[in-house]
Parts: C-alpha cells; sequence; structure tokens
C-alpha cells in the first residue's frame, strides 16, 4: 500500500518551542547582540499589539490596527517572551484577505512564529534567548496570542533557546517550516536510508528544512523547485534535481530513477497544489519499491483523486499538538530543526505597528522564492 497522507496546514498553529535543556545562549540589550549579560527587562506596563480588526486585506487603520494593551503576567506554566524578530507566513495575509482556513475571532493578532528574551518567568528561564510557536493557542481561543505584538506570553515547556550562533531573525524562520518538514519525514511509511525520496518545492520554507533533515536520515532526494535554486539545493545534499518550469518533471525523475537500484518510497509536496501532488502521486507509484507514502503538507482544495494503490490521508498538526503524548514527541524534535540551516532572510525593519505588518505581508503576498519575510523590530 501506497499512502498518500496530505497535512493540513489550516492546522498548522501549534505552540512551538523548547524546555530547559537548551544551549546557554544571550543577547544584548539592543536585540541584535548574542549575549544576554547586558538585557534589562523593560519596566513598562503597556504595550503595542497589530491587530486585524476587519477582514478583506490588511489596510493599516482598516483592517489592521495598532492598539496599546496590557502586558500581561505569565502564570506558573508560562513565560513572557520580548520578541525580537517575528516570521511571514502566507497564512498571516491569506486569513486576513479572506477568512483562509480558520476564520479568526476578531479582534486576532496574526503571525505564529518568534523569537526573543524570556522576559518574566522561572529565574532559570530569565534573560535567555528562544524560539516559539505560537499558532495552536489561536485554535483555543487565545486569538490575541500571536507574533505582532511586543510581548507575548508562551507555554514554557515549548519554548527552545537559540543557539549563539544563530541570530533573532533566523530562529524566527525557523519553527513551521522545521516542524512541518520533521511531521512529514516521521510519516512516510516504508521508507529507509539508501532509498529515493522526492521534494516537491524544496526552496519554500517546508522544503527547504525537509531536503536537510531527509539527507540526515540517509535519504536519497530529489529536489524539485525552479532552475535559480538547484545549487541551493545541491549545498543542502540534494541528489538530483528537477526544474518544475521545464513542465515535465515526471520525465526528469525519469531521467535521475534510471538503473537506481533503490525505489523512490517517499515523496513531499511542500507547495500543496494539484500539479504537484498529482505528479508526485504518479511517481511514488511508478519508482516505489515497498509500501510507500506520499505526503502533502500543505492544504490544497483542488487535489485531484489519488492513483489506485495510492492513499489519501490527512495529517491535522492542531490535533498532534493538542494531545499531549504526541505534543511530547513533536517537542521532543525541535532541537534537531536548531541545527538545519536556515534559509535566506527577506528582512524588515520597524517599530511595532499596523505599517510595518503591513508592508511586510505584502511583500510575501507579492511572491518571494527561497527567503523567508522576517521582521526584526525596532525598540
Amino acid at each position: 500500500m501506497i499512502f498518500y497522507l496530505q497535512s493540513s496546514l489550516s492546522f498548522l498553529t501549534i505552540a512551538l518551542a523548547s524546555s530547559a535543556n537548551g544551549i546557554n545562549n544571550s543577547n544584548n540589550s539592543d536585540g541584535n547582540s548574542r549575549s544576554n549579560k547586558q538585557y534589562h527587562p523593560s519596566a513598562m506596563t503597556t504595550m503595542k499589539r497589530v491587530d486585524l480588526i476587519k477582514q478583506g486585506g490588511f489596510a493599516p487603520n482598516k483592517n489592521l490596527a495598532t492598539v496599546d494593551v496590557d502586558v500581561p503576567k505569565p502564570s506558573d506554566m508560562e513565560v513572557l517572551i520580548d520578541i525580537k524578530a517575528s516570521a511571514i507566513n502566507p497564512v498571516d495575509w491569506k486569513i486576513a484577505s479572506f477568512g483562509f482556513m480558520l476564520p479568526p475571532q476578531l479582534p486576532a493578532t496574526l503571525g505564529c512564529d518568534v523569537a526573543g528574551i524570556v522576559e518574566d518567568g522561572p529565574d532559570t528561564m530569565k534573560g535567555k534567548r528562544v524560539v516559539t510557536y505560537l499558532g495552536a493557542d489561536k485554535t483555543n481561543t487565545k486569538t490575541t496570542r500571536g507574533a505582532f505584538v511586543d510581548k507575548v506570553l508562551a507555554d514554557k515547556d515549548i519554548v527552545f533557546e537559540i543557539p549563539d550562533s544563530m541570530s533573532f531573525a533566523e530562529a524566527a524562520s525557523q519553527p513551521v517550516g522545521g516542524l512541518a518538514a520533521v511531521l512529514l519525514l516521521d510519516s512516510l511509511v516504508g521508507v529507509k536510508p539508501g532509498d529515493w525520496v522526492l521534494v516537491w518545492g524544496g526552496s519554500s520554507s517546508v522544503g527547504f528544512h525537509a531536503v536537510q533533515l531527509a539527507k540526515a536520515r540517509g535519504y536519497k532526494v530529489i529536489a524539485v523547485t525552479s532552475a535559480k535554486h538547484e545549487q541551493s539545493m545541491k549545498d543542502l545534499g540534494a541528489d538530483g534535481f528537477a526544474d518544475y518550469r521545464k513542465g515535465d518533471v515526471e520525465a526528469q525523475v525519469d531521467e535521475i530513477m534510471k538503473g537506481q537500484a533503490t525505489g523512490l518510497n517517499g515523496a513531499a509536496d511542500c507547495i500543496g497544489n494539484a500539479n504537484g501532488n498529482g505528479a508526485a502521486a504518479r511517481l511514488v507509484k511508478k519508482y516505489g519499491k515497498t509500501d510507500a507514502s506520499l505526503v502533502i503538507s500543505t492544504v490544497d482544495f483542488g487535489m485531484p483523486a489519488p492513483p489506485d494503490g495510492v492513499e489519501a490521508k490527512m495529517i491535522n498538526l492542531g490535533a498532534v499538538l493538542g494531545d499531549p503524548e504526541s505534543r511530547k514527541d513533536v517537542v521532543a524534535a525541535y532541537p534537531s530543526i536548531l541545527e538545519l540551516k536556515p534559509q535566506a532572510i527577506r528582512l524588515v525593519k520597524g517599530k511595532m505597528s499596523a505599517d510595518t505588518v503591513a508592508k511586510a505581508l505584502q511583500i510575501n503576498k507579492d511572491g518571494v522564492s527561497g527567503e523567508k519575510v522576517i521582521i526584526e523590530w525596532e525598540k
């Protein structure tokens, strides 16, 4: 049996992060240095937050509003993070524009991935440079716990320390892509070291991490993306490359698979469109030599019916982290994400305001390739 799994990014709303066994890292009071010896928490009792107040777009003062709110106090199970960098994901502008996936209860604060400094919480965590993923809280009606706010609460068991070698922007670029890639590869059935795995959308955030994780697990990787990313895919360890802009990816993969002793026993479509997951399904069926998996990492409501012998199955990431036992497994895997090479950063700098958020969302909506849009906050 070849499994065809679909991961729903509509539920990539998880609060990711690490626990206390991270690397002893730090940051300076300017928020950019990687030493925390000079960090002094702010005495401010109020802070800025950018809220989505009306769907239909992300125009400042119409759809997005900058508001003043009280700085929250963490419970015994939480920490308060002074946010230094926030990532933009396509789902953010899609929610703002047309309520894609989970229409939030308004007002809502968009964004999932943040990196910063623990300002309040257990003494052993104060001053630590950390990364967390906030999306799961949105499924629990905490719709204003997002990435576009000066300070945010996060469950302390899912807050990961950042290595000294990594900037806040680099750390904030990894939770969604890295976590999705881990779950996709964990979901492959019948794939073993030495087998071939197809990663469709290798230059996407999920694909960029999936190529590296697949190589770390001993798989041979065929990366599918545009020609301008061929060298970067090879630098990550991809064994084969197919340019989707040439139009016939299946013919290119046919050439790669000629004479191969091991099968193409798994695939991950990290873009989630009918062309990608349809071609990937046919290729796994054609070259799979064991019970194999086709894993789809994104929502595609127009997904074609899979071929005979390929089963479609949804992966609900929100449910994975909502279940205590599954959550432990996912959280345990996160330190391996921080060891991966971060994707190239498209940096936006600005103060916490609707204008800054709207600028970053527009850049992402206009289209980026092989880059992650990150806001670095000026404070």
